[in-house]
């Protein structure tokens, strides 16, 4: 038996985790909490409708929100037009800060547990996009015709790089090196650096609309709105170039599961297309953007049809025309 210097003092203990005491908090705290704990996360921007201080949970205690008003607010969400995805992820980064708080700061009530558990997670539709190397060239077309040169050279460089469409507003031109033709995220949402690189079609553009930049001037966004500040929003002018293309339906995110699919179909083995497109996980790439290229599935398909039928003529001519 294992014996101590100075005994254990059971009692003293217990009496002091009963008086433990937890910190009392609201949820806007708590979040803005684990984002200066966590800042390569990123969540602020999600968090943002749930912090709320009319509209959202920001004022109340983040011990009493329940699981019950969680799931009432991602079913509105989800009527109100947001992607089942995005209510799923809200919820996630929820528990993200829940967790946090519970195990790793200790600073929850006793015997709490986070509401986000109980939450019913919302059925994912998969959604196929057919690519081709056509749409794509179209796409890189129909934008030139726009006289918002900014808005064709954002595209442009999603359509080169596959980047996230969120990676791009926040970078500034001292970051884009024109002549290496390349850009470097420093943090992605995985919270791991980047580089972009892009063609030099689109470089050549982007030197024409580089602003002569004075001291200082540097970190100026590459685009920014009218303040200078802020970055553009391409909403009206996306919804316009689909309207012309009349594919109503295409998203922005839409570009990188084309570049995803070109990649797997031109050969690019996995661990590259991964570092490509920014996973720290090879699967996620199967598994998000894999099944996505129908017109390669589909095309597979045929190949293998097309070889079993012709084996099987060779093998066996008369059965095949008796089954003509």
């Amino acid at each position: 038996m294992r014996k101590f210097k100075h005994p254990i003092d059971l009692k003293a203990a217990a009496e002091a985790a009963s008086s433990f005491v937890p910190v009392d908090v609201t949820l806007a705290e708590l979040v803005q909490a684990h984002s200066l704990a966590k800042p390569r996360l990123e969540l602020e921007l999600r968090f943002r409708k749930w912090c709320d201080p009319v509209h959202g949970f920001g004022h109340e205690s983040a011990w009493s929100i329940s699981s019950e008003r969680l799931q009432k607010a991602a079913d509105a969400l989800v009527e109100s037009g947001y992607a089942t995805s995005t209510a799923n992820r809200d919820i996630g980064a929820l528990g993200q800060v829940y967790r946090w708080a519970v195990v790793s700061r200790r600073m929850a009530p006793r015997g709490f547990i986070s509401p986000t558990l109980a939450v019913k997670r919302f059925e994912e539709k998969i959604r196929y996009v057919a690519s081709s190397e056509q749409d794509i060239l179209s796409l890189r077309l129909a934008v030139k015709m726009f006289r918002d040169r900014l808005f064709t050279l954002f595209v442009w460089m999603l359509l080169d790089s596959g980047a996230r469409k969120s990676e791009l507003p926040q970078r500034s031109w001292q970051e884009l090196d024109i002549v290496g033709g390349k850009l470097i995220v420093p943090r992605t949402k995985n919270g791991d650096s980047r580089t972009l690189f892009f063609t030099p079609e689109t470089m050549a553009l982007a030197k024409r609309l580089k602003p002569a930049l004075t001291a200082g001037s540097g970190d100026r966004l590459i685009f920014a709105g009218k303040n200078g500040i802020t970055p553009i929003c391409f909403r009206k002018k996306w919804s316009s170039m689909t309207g012309m293309l009349r594919r109503p339906d295409l998203r922005v995110h839409d570009i990188r599961h084309w570049v995803a699919a070109s990649l797997l179909r031109n050969g690019v083995g996995v661990g590259v297309a991964s570092q490509i497109l920014g996973h720290r996980d090879q699967t996620m790439l199967l598994r998000r953007y894999g099944h996505l290229d129908h017109m390669s599935l589909l095309e597979a398909q045929q190949a293998r049809w097309q070889s079993v039928s012709a084996s099987t003529t060779q093998l066996n001519p008369t059965w095949s025309l008796a089954c003509v």
